[in-house]
């Protein structure tokens, strides 16, 4: 199956994707995982959100799959629009294990921006959330940082934001 007819067949189904079928197709080598990659960094609506949201299902069973693919995920992060795509994006970042990103400064400004932007919805917030924590247990000079953008912005998070950042603050809390 090539890009073009994935792309024809995920836009016909919208928001009614038959994700099993579509998580099967890479499985089985019918559309390959750097074509379905290559479908979400390009960015493109609405393919590269129905895309991703298949990715994001493909990866949930295979880990390890983006490991050496997360920059080119952080590279297109300032110019996505769409909070879902967003969202979906950095879902992917959080459920990698194992990660080698070289453009790292640049993910945890992005994602210390969402959080201070108050017109992105809580849900891109809380993987951005996940991503910070992640960082800032390898990079233990940030975590003071971190500490003060999540107090800034705590009053403003819904519940289960204020969960996450409960969990963050309590982790990094200094006696």
């Amino acid at each position: 199956m090539t890009p073009a007819e994935f792309i024809s067949q995920i836009n016909e189904e919208g928001i009614y994707l038959n994700m099993t079928e579509k998580v099967a197709l890479i499985e089985s080598g019918e559309i390959s995982v750097d074509d379905v990659f290559r479908i979400v960094v390009s960015n493109n609506e609405p393919e590269a959100f129905y895309t991703c949201w298949i990715l994001n299902h493909y990866v949930d069973s295979h880990k390890h799959t983006l490991e050496n693919r997360l920059d080119e995920l952080v590279e297109i992060l300032p110019y996505i629009k769409r909070s879902g795509l967003l969202r979906l994006v950095l879902r992917l970042i959080v459920i990698t294990p194992s990660w080698q990103i070289e453009k790292l400064g640049l993910l945890l400004d992005f994602c210390i921006n969402v959080l201070t932007d108050m017109t992105i919805p809580v849900g891109v917030k809380t993987h951005a959330m996940s991503i910070i924590d992640k960082i800032a247990e390898t990079e233990p000079e940030i975590r003071e940082e971190v500490v003060l953008v999540i107090k800034e912005i705590f009053p403003y998070l819904s519940t289960g934001g204020k969960n996450r950042a409960g969990k963050i603050l309590k982790k990094y809390a200094v006696d």
